[in-house]
């Protein structure tokens, strides 16, 4: 039997200004969330800050890498946990129907559903991994079992991003809540001092 992992992330993000502060969290299916590991990010332009303020070595210092360069290392998981990525890789699905209109985060909003293929599920993946999965998932095209569905406000504003690739042996969704739509947000400065890493050295369950 296989174990179930759940990654968190939650925090405010300005999308004009492209400056956001998100709080992650993971832990395993049914523990405490006091088990869960933490990391702290901050998106500041084309850079991201971020760090494990629990590592159990001691260092809890900030590290810093390009958020443009960073690299997709599993199926449905963002770099670096990128909110942006997530809505361009959505905007890549095909095929959306109308699902009918409900209420999402408070507000009514009307539900689409489509399909994903091979090149927004392999949207900037690494290389390595990408060379396992790529074929496969070209060869059986449309047929692939990854799904997205989209909530949209009645003033055209998504609110909430689902994605599901379900293999049958493995299964892994992606849910993105988007609250509070068009209010002021406030974000933390980024750190002094953060020591630049290269994107390519980037990766885990925690940061994609």
């Amino acid at each position: 039997m296989g174990e179930d992992f759940t990654t968190t992330v939650k925090g405010a993000f300005d999308m004009k200004a492209d400056r956001g502060s998100l709080e992650v969290s993971l832990a395993q299916t049914g523990t405490s969330s006091e088990a869960a590991v933490p990391l702290d990010e901050i998106f500041h332009g084309g850079t991201v800050y971020f760090r494990m303020p629990e590592e159990m070595n001691g260092d809890t210092g900030w590290r810093s890498t390009s958020r443009d360069k960073a690299e997709v290392h599993a199926v449905l998981r963002a770099p670096l946990n990128d909110p942006e990525f997530v809505l361009r890789q959505v905007s890549l699905a095909h095929g959306f129907t109308a699902a009918g209109e409900e209420k999402v985060n408070g507000v009514p909003a009307r539900h689409y559903t489509g399909k994903l293929n091979h090149k927004p599920l392999l949207l900037r993946m690494a290389k390595e991994r990408r060379e396992k999965v790529e074929e496969p998932m070209v060869q059986i095209g449309d047929g692939f079992p990854a799904t997205a569905d989209v909530w949209v406000t009645e003033d055209g504003l998504i609110t909430r991003i689902v994605e599901v690739c379900d293999l049958g042996s493995a299964k892994v969704s992606s849910t993105m809540n988007l609250t509070d739509l068009g209010k002021p947000v406030t974000v933390a400065s980024p750190p002094k001092g953060a020591q630049a890493v290269p994107a390519s050295s980037v990766g885990g369950a925690l940061l994609g």
